[in-house]
Order: structure tokens, then C-alpha cells, then sequence
């Protein structure tokens, strides 16, 4: 079975790779592992919310994406449960991802694809419909 971690370290690379064909940023937001209770308390007073996704993509006009991913058999917490359904009724895309790598990959290449504007080739100001060549093997892709 997929090690998170390692799901999320090739998603990471992948949306690097990606930020030269589409315009967003991204980051991860780190709410897995174990932690003191006082640091936990911390956390909280800081604004740290349980069940948080573990990617948030910004992309043009104030838009955002949420993508939680988990490996084969992973399940969501009620907590990530109830960001979803928050994330529904505030009108905010959220997105499970589940599977290896090479299907999370290919998940999370697609809903980028659907969602997010292409950058302008200076040249032509044609959008390319080609899929990112290079290092996606390295990451598990095999296209």
C-alpha cells in the first residue's frame, strides 16, 4: 500500500511542474502526524482546524481549490467529512483523491486541467492541449 506521505510529495511535483503551463500556487497544509497536547492547544488558539484539506490551489479571480488525498484504503476523518460539506455549501470546489500514485496523479492533473486557465504562449496566444512531458515517471505516471 501507498504511503501518503509519498502520495502527496508526487502531487507536489506534479502541481510544480504544472505551474509553467497554468496559472495558480499552491501549498500543503501540514495537519497530519502526532503532536503534544500543548502544542495541539497552540495550534488552536493559531487557527489551526481539524480536517483542513491537504492541498489548497489558488488560481485567477479569487477561486480556490481544496483536494484531500488519501492512499488505497485511506477514509476521511468526520472532521475532513465536515470540511467537505462546508466546502459544499460554501460553493468551494473539494476534491478526494484517492488511490496510488500514478491514479492520484492523474486525479489531480485532470481536475487542474478542468478548473484552472492555461498561460498564454507569448508566441501564439494558442493554448496548448498537450499533457506535460518530463518527470512525471519519475512521480508513478506512465503515460
Amino acid at each position: 500500500m501507498t504511503k501518503e506521505a509519498d502520495i502527496q510529495i508526487a502531487c507536489n511535483y506534479l502541481l510544480n511542474e504544472l505551474a509553467d503551463i497554468y496559472i495558480f500556487r499552491h501549498y500543503h497544509i501540514a495537519n497530519e502526524g502526532k503532536r503534544s497536547v500543548n502544542y495541539r492547544f497552540k495550534l488552536k488558539k493559531m487557527g489551526f482546524r481539524a480536517g483542513a484539506p491537504d492541498l489548497v490551489i489558488e488560481y485567477p479571480n479569487g477561486k480556490l481549490l481544496y483536494v484531500e488525498l488519501k492512499n488505497e484504503k485511506g477514509q476521511l476523518s468526520n472532521a475532513q467529512k465536515l470540511w467537505k460539506v462546508q466546502s459544499s455549501a460554501l460553493n468551494t470546489p473539494h476534491f478526494i483523491i484517492k488511490g496510488n500514485i500514478k491514479s492520484c496523479l492523474e486525479d489531480l492533473a485532470s481536475i487542474i486541467d478542468k478548473y484552472v486557465p492555461r498561460r498564454q504562449s507569448p508566441q501564439s496566444y494558442i493554448y496548448s492541449t498537450k499533457k506535460p512531458k518530463g518527470s512525471w515517471l519519475i512521480y508513478g505516471y506512465v503515460g
